[in-house]
Protein backbone atom coordinates (compact mmCIF):
# COMPACT_ATOMS: atom_id res chain seq x y z
CA UNK A 1 0.00 0.00 0.00
CA UNK A 2 2.93 2.66 0.80
CA UNK A 3 4.43 1.68 -2.58
CA UNK A 4 1.47 2.42 -4.47
CA UNK A 5 1.05 5.33 -2.46
CA UNK A 6 4.48 6.56 -3.45
CA UNK A 7 3.62 6.15 -7.11
CA UNK A 8 0.58 8.07 -7.02
CA UNK A 9 2.14 10.88 -5.40
CA UNK A 10 5.19 10.54 -7.74
CA UNK A 11 2.40 10.66 -10.60
CA UNK A 12 0.63 12.76 -9.20
CA UNK A 13 3.64 15.46 -9.02
CA UNK A 14 4.55 14.85 -12.46
CA UNK A 15 1.11 15.71 -13.75
CA UNK A 16 1.08 18.67 -11.70
CA UNK A 17 4.53 19.37 -13.59
CA UNK A 18 3.52 18.97 -16.54
CA UNK A 19 0.15 20.76 -16.15
CA UNK A 20 1.86 24.03 -14.92
CA UNK A 21 4.48 23.99 -18.01
CA UNK A 22 1.55 23.45 -20.26
CA UNK A 23 -0.60 26.18 -18.94
CA UNK A 24 2.49 28.37 -18.80
CA UNK A 25 3.15 28.02 -22.60
CA UNK A 26 -0.59 28.70 -22.93
CA UNK A 27 -0.78 31.66 -21.01
CA UNK A 28 2.89 33.18 -22.76
CA UNK A 29 3.28 35.97 -24.11
CA UNK A 30 0.60 37.42 -21.12
CA UNK A 31 2.80 38.23 -18.07
CA UNK A 32 4.84 41.44 -19.69
CA UNK A 33 6.12 42.63 -23.31
CA UNK A 34 8.85 40.99 -24.70
CA UNK A 35 12.67 42.28 -25.12
CA UNK A 36 14.02 41.92 -28.58
CA UNK A 37 17.65 42.38 -28.33
CA UNK A 38 20.03 43.66 -31.55
CA UNK A 39 23.61 43.08 -31.08
CA UNK A 40 24.23 45.94 -33.46
CA UNK A 41 23.95 49.42 -34.17
CA UNK A 42 20.49 51.11 -34.57
CA UNK A 43 19.46 52.13 -37.96
CA UNK A 44 21.44 49.78 -40.11
CA UNK A 45 19.84 47.16 -42.44
CA UNK A 46 19.62 44.36 -39.61
CA UNK A 47 18.24 46.67 -36.72
CA UNK A 48 15.95 47.93 -39.69
CA UNK A 49 14.37 44.57 -40.75
CA UNK A 50 14.38 42.87 -36.81
CA UNK A 51 12.44 46.17 -35.96
CA UNK A 52 9.46 45.08 -38.76
CA UNK A 53 9.69 41.84 -37.54
CA UNK A 54 9.26 42.53 -33.96
CA UNK A 55 6.64 45.19 -35.23
CA UNK A 56 4.30 42.37 -37.19
CA UNK A 57 5.00 39.68 -34.15
CA UNK A 58 4.28 41.82 -31.55
CA UNK A 59 0.45 42.13 -33.55
CA UNK A 60 0.62 38.78 -33.83
CA UNK A 61 1.13 37.55 -30.89
CA UNK A 62 -1.10 40.69 -28.85
CA UNK A 63 1.91 41.54 -26.59
CA UNK A 64 4.11 44.65 -26.88
CA UNK A 65 7.86 43.93 -28.20
CA UNK A 66 10.88 46.54 -26.98
CA UNK A 67 13.68 45.79 -29.42
CA UNK A 68 17.18 47.63 -27.21
CA UNK A 69 20.08 47.52 -29.47
CA UNK A 70 22.93 46.07 -27.49
CA UNK A 71 26.21 46.51 -29.40
CA UNK A 72 30.00 45.83 -28.85
CA UNK A 73 32.65 43.04 -29.80
CA UNK A 74 30.87 42.95 -33.72
CA UNK A 75 27.57 41.56 -32.20
CA UNK A 76 29.05 39.14 -28.91
CA UNK A 77 27.90 41.65 -26.35
CA UNK A 78 24.20 41.50 -27.32
CA UNK A 79 24.22 37.47 -27.80
CA UNK A 80 25.89 37.06 -24.20
CA UNK A 81 22.84 39.05 -22.82
CA UNK A 82 20.43 36.63 -23.99
CA UNK A 83 22.52 33.95 -23.58
CA UNK A 84 22.40 34.72 -19.91
CA UNK A 85 18.59 35.68 -19.64
CA UNK A 86 15.84 33.45 -17.90
CA UNK A 87 14.75 30.92 -20.73
CA UNK A 88 11.17 31.99 -19.73
CA UNK A 89 10.08 33.77 -23.71
CA UNK A 90 10.68 37.16 -22.44
CA UNK A 91 13.88 38.14 -23.77
CA UNK A 92 14.60 37.03 -27.94
CA UNK A 93 17.01 38.59 -30.24
CA UNK A 94 18.32 38.54 -33.62
CA UNK A 95 21.89 37.04 -34.81
CA UNK A 96 23.64 36.74 -37.98
CA UNK A 97 25.40 33.64 -39.26
CA UNK A 98 29.07 35.64 -38.77
CA UNK A 99 28.11 35.43 -35.28
CA UNK A 100 26.71 31.99 -34.90
CA UNK A 101 29.37 30.46 -37.45
CA UNK A 102 31.76 32.21 -38.33
CA UNK A 103 32.94 34.60 -35.04
CA UNK A 104 34.05 31.32 -33.11
CA UNK A 105 36.88 30.88 -35.09
CA UNK A 106 37.91 33.88 -35.64
CA UNK A 107 37.49 35.25 -32.69
CA UNK A 108 40.90 36.32 -30.56
CA UNK A 109 39.49 35.58 -27.01
CA UNK A 110 37.62 33.36 -25.66
CA UNK A 111 33.75 33.85 -26.59
CA UNK A 112 31.45 33.75 -23.04
CA UNK A 113 29.01 31.52 -25.01
CA UNK A 114 28.76 28.59 -26.59
CA UNK A 115 26.87 28.98 -30.19
CA UNK A 116 25.20 26.20 -30.31
CA UNK A 117 24.27 24.96 -26.70
CA UNK A 118 23.93 28.54 -25.12
CA UNK A 119 21.21 29.52 -27.60
CA UNK A 120 17.69 28.09 -28.65
CA UNK A 121 17.22 28.62 -32.82
CA UNK A 122 13.66 29.77 -33.11
CA UNK A 123 13.18 30.87 -36.82
CA UNK A 124 14.87 32.73 -39.85
CA UNK A 125 14.60 36.04 -40.41
CA UNK A 126 16.33 37.04 -44.02
CA UNK A 127 18.55 36.04 -46.00
CA UNK A 128 20.89 38.37 -48.30
CA UNK A 129 23.17 37.00 -51.52
CA UNK A 130 26.64 38.81 -52.14
CA UNK A 131 27.14 39.74 -55.79
CA UNK A 132 30.65 39.64 -57.39
CA UNK A 133 31.42 43.33 -58.39
CA UNK A 134 34.06 44.33 -61.19
CA UNK A 135 34.75 47.25 -62.38
CA UNK A 136 33.28 48.74 -66.14
CA UNK A 137 36.98 49.06 -67.21
CA UNK A 138 38.20 45.65 -66.01
CA UNK A 139 36.92 44.09 -69.09
CA UNK A 140 35.71 41.33 -67.24
CA UNK A 141 31.91 39.68 -68.16
CA UNK A 142 32.09 36.34 -66.56
CA UNK A 143 33.49 34.49 -63.33
CA UNK A 144 35.21 32.48 -66.47
CA UNK A 145 36.78 35.75 -67.29
CA UNK A 146 38.08 36.12 -63.70
CA UNK A 147 39.08 32.83 -63.08
CA UNK A 148 41.00 32.95 -66.23
CA UNK A 149 42.86 36.14 -64.97
CA UNK A 150 43.73 35.12 -62.15
CA UNK A 151 44.73 31.79 -63.68
CA UNK A 152 47.85 33.58 -65.46
CA UNK A 153 49.92 33.74 -62.35
CA UNK A 154 49.26 33.06 -59.07
CA UNK A 155 47.70 35.98 -56.83
CA UNK A 156 47.42 38.21 -60.24
CA UNK A 157 43.47 38.76 -59.15
CA UNK A 158 43.04 41.03 -55.85
CA UNK A 159 39.37 40.82 -54.29
CA UNK A 160 38.72 43.49 -51.91
CA UNK A 161 36.16 42.48 -48.63
CA UNK A 162 34.97 44.65 -46.14
CA UNK A 163 37.12 42.97 -43.85
CA UNK A 164 39.02 39.05 -42.53
CA UNK A 165 36.38 36.97 -41.17
CA UNK A 166 33.12 39.01 -43.18
CA UNK A 167 30.57 37.40 -45.35
CA UNK A 168 31.96 39.40 -48.33
CA UNK A 169 35.86 37.91 -47.40
CA UNK A 170 34.15 34.50 -47.49
CA UNK A 171 32.85 34.49 -50.50
CA UNK A 172 35.99 34.96 -51.87
CA UNK A 173 37.89 32.33 -50.09
CA UNK A 174 35.54 30.20 -50.92
CA UNK A 175 35.57 30.69 -54.52
CA UNK A 176 39.54 29.81 -54.68
CA UNK A 177 39.22 27.01 -52.79
CA UNK A 178 36.21 25.74 -54.92
CA UNK A 179 38.25 26.40 -57.95
CA UNK A 180 41.92 26.29 -56.95
CA UNK A 181 42.94 29.47 -57.44
CA UNK A 182 44.79 32.01 -55.61
CA UNK A 183 43.71 35.06 -55.45
CA UNK A 184 45.27 37.96 -53.39
CA UNK A 185 42.99 39.40 -50.14
CA UNK A 186 42.53 42.81 -49.44
CA UNK A 187 41.12 43.52 -46.59
CA UNK A 188 39.07 47.02 -46.07
CA UNK A 189 37.02 48.56 -42.82
CA UNK A 190 33.73 48.08 -44.38
CA UNK A 191 32.50 47.68 -47.99
CA UNK A 192 32.29 51.06 -48.86
CA UNK A 193 36.27 51.98 -49.08
CA UNK A 194 36.31 48.38 -50.67
CA UNK A 195 33.90 49.66 -53.62
CA UNK A 196 35.80 53.01 -53.87
CA UNK A 197 39.14 50.85 -55.00
CA UNK A 198 36.89 49.16 -56.82
CA UNK A 199 35.98 51.29 -59.11
CA UNK A 200 39.08 53.17 -59.03
CA UNK A 201 40.36 50.32 -60.30
CA UNK A 202 42.52 49.52 -57.27
CA UNK A 203 41.62 46.33 -56.41
CA UNK A 204 39.98 43.36 -59.35
CA UNK A 205 36.48 42.42 -57.68
CA UNK A 206 34.41 42.56 -54.98
CA UNK A 207 31.78 40.26 -53.58
CA UNK A 208 29.00 43.37 -51.68
CA UNK A 209 26.04 42.36 -50.40
CA UNK A 210 23.45 43.41 -53.27
CA UNK A 211 21.28 45.86 -51.14
CA UNK A 212 25.31 47.49 -51.01
CA UNK A 213 25.97 47.70 -54.45
CA UNK A 214 22.61 47.73 -56.07
CA UNK A 215 22.27 51.35 -56.46
CA UNK A 216 25.90 51.52 -58.24
CA UNK A 217 25.05 48.80 -60.46
CA UNK A 218 21.99 50.57 -61.90
CA UNK A 219 24.09 53.47 -62.13
CA UNK A 220 26.63 51.67 -64.47
CA UNK A 221 29.58 52.26 -61.69
CA UNK A 222 30.04 48.66 -61.17
CA UNK A 223 29.69 45.15 -63.15
CA UNK A 224 27.86 42.27 -61.98
CA UNK A 225 28.79 38.93 -62.81
CA UNK A 226 27.58 36.95 -60.59
CA UNK A 227 25.56 36.37 -57.17
CA UNK A 228 26.37 33.75 -54.47
CA UNK A 229 23.22 32.31 -53.81
CA UNK A 230 21.15 28.66 -54.53
CA UNK A 231 18.87 31.29 -56.95
CA UNK A 232 18.96 34.26 -58.86
CA UNK A 233 18.21 37.58 -56.74
CA UNK A 234 15.41 39.52 -57.88
CA UNK A 235 16.69 42.44 -57.88
CA UNK A 236 19.22 41.08 -60.68
CA UNK A 237 17.70 38.13 -62.63
CA UNK A 238 19.48 38.67 -65.64
CA UNK A 239 22.85 38.47 -63.11
CA UNK A 240 24.00 34.26 -63.14
CA UNK A 241 24.76 32.06 -60.10
CA UNK A 242 28.44 31.57 -59.18
CA UNK A 243 27.23 27.82 -59.33
CA UNK A 244 26.56 27.84 -62.62
CA UNK A 245 30.04 28.38 -63.58
CA UNK A 246 31.48 27.02 -60.02
CA UNK A 247 29.09 23.37 -59.33
CA UNK A 248 28.48 23.25 -55.73
CA UNK A 249 29.04 26.87 -54.87
CA UNK A 250 26.27 28.61 -52.55
CA UNK A 251 27.43 31.60 -50.35
CA UNK A 252 23.93 33.87 -48.49
CA UNK A 253 24.21 35.79 -45.02
CA UNK A 254 21.27 35.08 -42.89
CA UNK A 255 19.70 36.63 -39.88
CA UNK A 256 17.56 34.60 -37.44
CA UNK A 257 15.96 34.48 -33.85
CA UNK A 258 17.35 32.94 -30.75
CA UNK A 259 16.14 32.70 -27.46
CA UNK A 260 18.44 31.35 -24.68
CA UNK A 261 19.12 27.95 -23.79
CA UNK A 262 16.26 25.66 -22.70
CA UNK A 263 13.69 27.65 -23.92
CA UNK A 264 10.04 25.68 -23.92
CA UNK A 265 9.49 23.86 -27.26
CA UNK A 266 5.47 25.17 -26.88
CA UNK A 267 7.27 28.81 -27.03
CA UNK A 268 9.02 28.41 -30.20
CA UNK A 269 6.25 26.41 -32.00
CA UNK A 270 4.26 29.70 -31.07
CA UNK A 271 6.85 32.39 -32.43
CA UNK A 272 8.06 30.05 -35.08
CA UNK A 273 4.61 29.37 -36.92
CA UNK A 274 4.18 33.06 -36.30
CA UNK A 275 7.32 33.81 -38.38
CA UNK A 276 6.50 31.85 -41.29
CA UNK A 277 3.42 33.78 -41.73
CA UNK A 278 5.19 37.30 -41.65
CA UNK A 279 7.50 36.17 -44.00
CA UNK A 280 4.63 35.91 -46.48
CA UNK A 281 3.34 39.26 -45.88
CA UNK A 282 3.19 42.09 -48.11
CA UNK A 283 4.41 44.83 -45.69
CA UNK A 284 7.46 42.81 -44.79
CA UNK A 285 8.49 41.73 -48.38
CA UNK A 286 8.49 44.90 -49.67
CA UNK A 287 10.66 45.93 -46.26
CA UNK A 288 13.00 43.01 -47.22
CA UNK A 289 13.01 44.44 -51.23
CA UNK A 290 13.95 47.91 -50.10
CA UNK A 291 16.99 46.42 -48.13
CA UNK A 292 17.83 44.14 -50.73
CA UNK A 293 17.18 40.95 -48.58
CA UNK A 294 15.00 37.67 -48.99
CA UNK A 295 12.46 36.31 -47.08
CA UNK A 296 14.04 33.73 -45.25
CA UNK A 297 11.59 31.30 -43.65
CA UNK A 298 13.22 28.47 -42.24
CA UNK A 299 12.13 26.60 -38.45
CA UNK A 300 13.97 25.73 -35.45
CA UNK A 301 15.18 22.14 -36.22
CA UNK A 302 16.21 23.51 -40.04
CA UNK A 303 17.98 26.41 -38.76
CA UNK A 304 19.79 24.27 -35.99
CA UNK A 305 20.93 22.61 -38.93
CA UNK A 306 22.31 25.26 -41.38
CA UNK A 307 24.16 26.59 -38.17
CA UNK A 308 26.37 23.41 -37.16
CA UNK A 309 26.72 22.59 -40.92
CA UNK A 310 27.99 26.46 -41.89
CA UNK A 311 29.69 25.98 -38.14
CA UNK A 312 31.48 23.29 -39.67
CA UNK A 313 32.42 24.06 -43.08
CA UNK A 314 33.82 27.55 -42.41
CA UNK A 315 36.42 26.62 -39.63
CA UNK A 316 37.49 23.66 -41.93
CA UNK A 317 37.85 26.35 -44.58
CA UNK A 318 39.47 29.29 -41.93
CA UNK A 319 41.85 26.39 -40.45
CA UNK A 320 43.47 27.01 -43.79
CA UNK A 321 43.71 30.42 -43.95
CA UNK A 322 46.10 31.72 -40.72
CA UNK A 323 44.97 35.40 -39.99
CA UNK A 324 46.96 38.21 -41.23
Amino acid sequence: MARKSLLFGTGLALGLVLATGSAFAQAWPSARPIKWIVPFPAGGATDVISRVAAHQLSQALGQAIAVENVTGAAGAVGMDRIAKSAPDGYTLGTSANSVMTVMPHQSEAALPFDTMSSFTPIAGIASFQYVLDVSPASGIKTVKDLLAKAQTGTGKVTFGSSGLGTGSHLAGILLAEKTGTAFTDVPYKGGAPALNDLMGGQIDFVADPVGGSIALIRGGKLVPIAVTGSRRHPALPNVPLVSETVPGYDHVGWFALYGPARLSPAIVRRISTEMAKIQKSPQYLAALEKLGYEAWSIDAAELAQRQQRELVQWGELLKKRPRK
